[in-house]
C-alpha cells in the first residue's frame, strides 16, 4: 500500500523521465531534433508529422505568425501534438531579426543597445522580450548574439551584435541574459566559437574564420566564457554552434589531444563547419571549456552545410561531434531522414545510445528552468508592446547622453581577455 501511494504521488517530471528512459531508439533520435513548421496552424498533415517524429523542439518563424493570439494557439497545438514536454523557440533578437514585428512594437537591435551603452536598459530589453515570449508560449530564445563584430555586411551579422570589444559584449549581452532568464525564458548564446572573423554569410556558403587561435581564445571566446562561467547573475545554459570553419582551432585541438592522449586524433578535417567538427564541439566546448549545457546546431539546411553533405549526413555528424539538438528549419522530409539516420547509427553500434540519453537529460534541464507555459493575455501583451516603445526612447536618450556605468569586465576598463580570468 505504501509503495502504491508513493507511485501515485510521483511528480510529472519524474513520470516523464521514466517514460523517456523507456523510449524506443527512434523516439530518442526524434527528440534531438529542433524543427520548423509550415503555416500558422497545425493541419492534420503537420500534426501527424509531429506525432511521427516527436521532436524535442520546434522553432517558429515569420511564416508562422499572423497575430499574437494565433501564435499562442499554435504553440499550444504543438505542445498537444507531442507526447513529451517540448522546447518552443524563436530567433527574437530584435532589429533585423524580429519575428514579432507585425504583432508587437518592433524590438530594438543589439546595435541600438550597444549605442545606448546601458546595462540597465539591456536588462530591461531582456525582461520585455521574455514577457512577450512567455505570453506567446515560448520557453527558449535563440539570443543573445555573442559574436564580436560591428556593422560587417559581408558575414550577415551587421547590426545584430553588441560590439567588437569582449568587455562590451559580455556586459551588455550578460545584462540582456539576466532579463531574459529571470523571467523564465532560456537564452541561447550564438554563434560559437564566434563568427566575427568571417567575411561570408553561412546562410550561403561556408565561411573560413582565419583568426589565429590566440585571437580566438583571447577575444572571440571571451563573451561565451564570461556568460557560461565568469560573471555575476544568470549563466548560459544553451549554446548554438556556428557553421563557420575554424582551422586554427582544429589544429590546436588536434595537437592538444594528441599530446595528452585523452582522445585518439581525429582525421584532419580542419575546414569542416563547427557544427559537425569534433574538434570544436567535443574537444573545445565540452572537454576544454567544460560546458555541460545544451548544444544546438545552427540550421542544417544552410548553404555552409548542404554544399557538401545531405542534411541527414550532417545531422548524424553533428551528434557524433557532441551536439545535443539538430536544428532543421524547413523541409519536412529532412526531419524524418535525419531521425532515421541517427536511429540507424545507434542500432548499428556506430553511435552510442548514451549520446541520445545525455541530450535528453540536458533538454529536461532546460524545460525545468523554463517551467510550465503561461496563458495568453492580450491586455498584458499590449502593455509589453507599449513598454517596448518607451525602452527604445530610453535607449536613444542614453545614446545621446553617453552616460553608463559598466557592471563588470576588467577593473581597469580595458579589453576583457581570457588571461583576466
Amino acid at each position: 500500500m505504501q509503495f502504491t501511494r508513493r507511485i501515485a504521488f510521483m511528480s510529472d517530471g519524474t513520470k516523464q523521465k521514466q517514460e523517456i528512459e523507456g523510449l524506443s531508439i527512434k523516439r530518442k533520435a526524434g527528440r534531438v531534433l529542433f524543427v520548423g513548421l509550415p503555416g500558422t496552424r497545425l493541419n492534420p498533415r503537420t500534426r501527424a508529422l509531429l506525432s511521427e517524429v516527436q521532436p524535442g523542439g520546434v522553432v517558429i518563424f515569420g511564416r508562422n505568425i499572423e497575430s499574437a493570439e494565433q501564435v499562442a494557439l499554435l504553440n499550444a497545438q504543438i505542445r498537444d501534438a507531442v507526447d513529451h514536454h517540448v522546447l518552443i523557440g524563436v530567433d527574437q533578437e530584435g532589429g533585423l531579426v524580429d519575428r514579432f514585428r507585425d504583432i508587437c512594437e518592433p524590438m530594438p537591435s543589439a546595435k541600438a543597445v550597444r549605442e545606448g551603452g546601458s546595462s540597465e536598459l539591456a536588462e530591461k530589453f531582456g525582461e520585455l522580450s521574455a514577457r512577450a515570449l512567455r505570453l506567446l508560449g515560448f520557453n527558449i530564445n535563440f539570443a543573445p548574439v555573442l559574436d564580436l563584430s560591428g556593422d560587417n555586411h559581408e558575414n550577415g551579422l551587421r547590426g545584430r551584435t553588441f560590439g567588437t570589444f569582449p568587455a562590451e559584449v559580455s556586459r551588455l549581452a550578460g545584462a540582456y541574459l539576466d532579463g531574459l532568464q529571470k523571467n523564465r525564458v532560456v537564452g541561447c548564446g550564438k554563434h560559437f566559437p564566434g563568427l566575427g572573423g568571417s567575411d561570408i554569410d553561412s546562410h550561403r556558403r561556408l565561411p573560413i574564420v582565419k583568426h589565429s587561435w590566440e585571437e580566438i581564445i583571447e577575444r572571440d571566446l571571451v563573451p561565451f566564457m564570461d556568460l557560461m562561467f565568469h560573471r555575476p547573475g544568470e549563466h548560459l545554459h544553451s549554446i548554438m554552434v556556428s557553421h563557420g570553419a575554424f582551422p586554427e582551432v582544429s589544429e590546436l585541438m588536434q595537437a592538444w589531444f594528441r599530446r595528452t592522449g585523452e582522445l585518439p586524433a581525429l582525421a584532419s578535417f580542419h575546414n569542416l563547419p563547427a557544427t559537425i567538427s569534433g574538434n570544436v564541439v567535443m574537444r573545445l566546448l565540452r572537454l576544454v571549456l567544460k560546458f555541460d549545457g545544451l548544444v544546438i546546431t545552427d540550421d542544417m539546411e544552410m548553404g555552409a552545410v548542404v554544399q557538401t553533405l545531405s542534411v541527414a549526413e550532417a545531422s548524424l555528424s553533428a551528434v557524433e561531434a557532441g551536439s545535443d539538438m539538430i536544428l532543421i528549419c524547413e523541409q519536412e522530409a529532412n526531419f524524418v531522414a535525419a531521425r532515421d539516420a541517427i536511429a540507424e547509427a545507434v542500432e548499428n553500434n556506430k553511435l552510442p545510445v548514451g549520446a541520445l540519453d545525455r541530450a535528453g537529460q540536458r533538454i529536461d534541464r532546460l524545460l525545468e528552468l523554463a517551467g510550465e507555459p503561461e496563458q495568453f493575455d492580450g491586455d498584458e501583451f499590449e502593455v509589453v508592446s507599449s513598454d517596448m516603445v518607451e525602452l527604445k526612447r530610453a535607449l536613444k536618450a542614453a545614446e545621446n547622453e553617453e552616460e553608463y556605468a559598466p557592471r563588470f569586465g576588467t577593473s581597469e576598463g580595458g579589453d576583457r581577455r581570457s588571461s583576466n580570468f
